[in-house]
C-alpha cells in the first residue's frame, strides 16, 4: 500500500467519564483486543481516541482522563509493534500532544485547530498558537492533522472550505488536513476532496464514511484514510473491531 491506512481504536469509557463502569482492566483488555484484530487484519497504523467518554466537553480533558489515556497507550506501545496517533476528545490538542510526546505517537488529530464551531458541546474554539508553542517548546516531531469544517459541528464565521483549509495549513501550521462528512460514518465529498487536492501541497486524509466499497474512490485523490465504523462487528461504531471486516477491507484496497 502506498497510501496511509489508519484504523480507529475507540477506547471504552475512561475513569472520570459518566459511562465508566469501574473496571479499568477491562478497558485496557478491550483496547488490546481491538488493536490485535486491526494488526492481524493488516492495518498497522491506528488513531487512538477516547470515544467512549460521552458526553464530550468543550473544555480541556480532566487529569484522570489524561492519566488513564496515557496508561492505556503505554500498555499498547509496550506490547505491540505499530504506528499510532492520539486524539483527546472533543478538542484537547494540548493533552493530545502531551500524551503523544510521552508515548511515542507519530501524530495527533485535532478537530478544531482554527476558527470556532458550534457543536453539541457548545462553542469550540481553535487555539493553534498554544499548540504550536508547546510543540516548539518540546521540540516535538509529532505531526498535527486537523479537521477542516469538522463533523458534528457548524462553523462560526467563514464556511468556505478552500479558504479554511488553506488557513489551517498555511497560517496555523497543520501538517495535514482531514476531510469528513457531516457525522461519524458519513462519506466526505469527492468533489470537495478534488478541490482541496488542487489547492494544497499538504497531505489530505479522509476521516469518515470509508468502507471496502468506496475506499479506492477516495484513495485515487487523497493521501490516506481513517476508517472505523466499517471495521466494527455489524458495522456499528460502538462494537469491537471485527478481524474479518478488517481483512476484507484491506483486501479491497488497490492503491
Amino acid at each position: 500500500m502506498n497510501k496511509k491506512i489508519i484504523g480507529m481504536l475507540h477506547l471504552l469509557p475512561l475513569p472520570g467519564s459518566p459511562n465508566y463502569f469501574g473496571n479499568f482492566n477491562e478497558v485496557i483488555d478491550r483496547a488490546k483486543q481491538d488493536l490485535e484484530n486491526l494488526l492481524e487484519g493488516g492495518i498497522n497504523t491506528v488513531n487512538i481516541e477516547n470515544y467512549g467518554d460521552v458526553p464530550f466537553s468543550n473544555k480541556p480533558a480532566k487529569p484522570i482522563t489524561v492519566s488513564a489515556f496515557t496508561k492505556i497507550v503505554s500498555h499498547l506501545e509496550s506490547e505491540f509493534d505499530f504506528d499510532f496517533g492520539v486524539q483527546v476528545m472533543r478538542n484537547d490538542a494540548i493533552s493530545g500532544l502531551s500524551i503523544a510526546e510521552i508515548t511515542g505517537a507519530s501524530f495527533i488529530r485535532v478537530n478544531v485547530l482554527t476558527g470556532a464551531v458550534v457543536a453539541e458541546e457548545g462553542i469550540i474554539e481553535g487555539d493553534a498558537r498554544s499548540l504550536m508553542d508547546l510543540k516548539k517548546q518540546l521540540n516535538s516531531k509529532v505531526q498535527v492533522f486537523a479537521d477542516v469544517l469538522v463533523k458534528h459541528a457548524v462553523p462560526l464565521g467563514n464556511q468556505d472550505l478552500r479558504l479554511t483549509a488553506k488557513a489551517t495549513v498555511e497560517r496555523n501550521l497543520a501538517d495535514g488536513i482531514i476531510l469528513t462528512g457531516d457525522i461519524t460514518g458519513e462519506e466526505a465529498s469527492v468533489e470537495d476532496l478534488k478541490l482541496l487536492k488542487q489547492e494544497l501541497n499538504k497531505p489530505i486524509l479522509i476521516g469518515s464514511g470509508i468502507n471496502k466499497d468506496n475506499v479506492n474512490v477516495f484513495l485515487e485523490h487523497c493521501d490516506g484514510v481513517i476508517v472505523g465504523t466499517s471495521l466494527k462487528k455489524d458495522n456499528q461504531t460502538n462494537n469491537p473491531i471485527s478481524v474479518i471486516n478488517v481483512k476484507e477491507f484491506v483486501k479491497s484496497i488497490t492503491y
